[in-house]
């Protein structure tokens, strides 16, 4: 049954996929929540997935959970414990990654903090900013290297669509509307004050849509050449998962209220992690590659256009990334290669 949310939205379901055995993914928060339905669907296909999350105890309670459904899950899923709110321990999973994997066809940037109070990061950076938008482009330059010579090696195929199945998928959502406010990127102090827990969580989903727009414009290889990755970023709709509780942490009564209505309104999990897995693995992203390259999509095979006029704004898209390249050079001594 479709919950009220979803109804209207298109669907991708797992028989929907194409076969994904000898593939390999990388997927950020796939320990819980979307990230894990993500992540039982991919394994379901046959693919090899590594989940980046922070708890153990999530990991292993989520593998359990896709055996029921696919037996040898534990064949195909291996754990990475990493703190997305640590440079070091970024910068060292990644390139351990990048130089274990012999190949990373499928990168999903799932994990973030929700609509949640303020809090500093160990690297002492407001954490949505940090965890959710400076990890994903700190992840992706290390690893995309290893994405280019995993699509260079599939040029050859006879499947045309094979040619564009390295991907990457950031998780953004409709909550960017939010930040209808001034948001300049001239500074890190920017990002690092406390406000509401709303307009922090809405601002980090527009810096997402910024993210995979200019990785795209400017730092991904073209779809021409003999390389070609493709990039999205989704908005899952209105899902019922453990981000309702941060809400309830920041907004007393209203959140509480949300977090209830969400079990009976709101769509499953399995649900959301559908526009996600429609990015990295459906065959008309593909198809539609001019047009769907770097943009922002709120339900599988969806329209494009559809974000606020703020997340089309080209100076600020070029301020982020120069911000996000110049604090990773003074917080984290790491130099995009991108």
């Amino acid at each position: 049954m479709v919950a009220p949310a979803g109804l209207f939205s298109n669907r991708y379901k797992v028989e929907d996929m194409p076969d994904l055995n000898g593939k390999v993914a990388i997927v950020t928060g796939g320990s819980r929540g979307i990230g894990e339905a993500l992540v039982g669907d991919l394994v379901q296909k046959g693919c090899k997935v590594h989940i980046l999350a922070n708890t153990p105890e999530h990991a292993e309670e989520a593998i359990q959970n896709i055996s029921k459904h696919t037996p040898n899950a534990k064949d195909l899923i291996k754990f990475h414990q990493l703190d997305l709110g640590n440079f070091k321990e970024i910068i060292q999973v990644s390139k351990n990654l990048s130089n274990e994997l012999n190949r990373l066809d499928l990168l999903f940037l799932i994990a973030g903090i929700g609509v949640a109070p303020f809090g500093l990061t160990k690297d002492n950076i407001g954490n949505h900013f940090q965890v959710n938008n400076l990890s994903q482009v700190l992840i992706t330059d290390i690893l995309l290297d290893l994405m280019k010579k995993t699509s260079e090696k599939k040029q050859n195929s006879q499947d045309e669509l094979e040619k564009y199945s390295t991907r990457i998928v950031s998780m953004s959502s409709e909550l960017h509307r939010t930040t209808n406010m001034d948001i300049a990127c001239d500074n890190l102090e920017e990002f690092c004050h406390e406000k509401d827990a709303l307009m922090l969580y809405g601002r980090s989903k527009l810096l997402n849509i910024y993210f995979i727009r200019k990785l795209a414009e400017s730092h991904l290889p073209s779809l021409t050449s003999s390389s070609p990755i493709l990039a999205a970023s989704t908005h899952p709709g209105g899902v019922a998962t453990e981000q309702e509780a941060g809400a309830a942490q920041s907004y007393p009564i209203l959140g509480t209220v949300l977090e209830a209505a969400s079990k009976v309104l709101f769509m499953s999990r399995e649900q959301g992690a559908e526009s996600a897995l429609w990015a990295g693995v459906g065959q008309t992203m593909a198809k539609r590659r001019e047009e769907t390259q770097g943009r922002y999509f709120t339900e599988a095979d969806g329209k494009v256009d559809t974000e606020s006029d703020q997340a089309k704004d080209v100076e600020l898209r070029n301020k982020f990334w120069e911000l996000s390249k110049q604090v990773l050079q003074d917080k984290a001594g790491y130099t995009l290669k991108h």
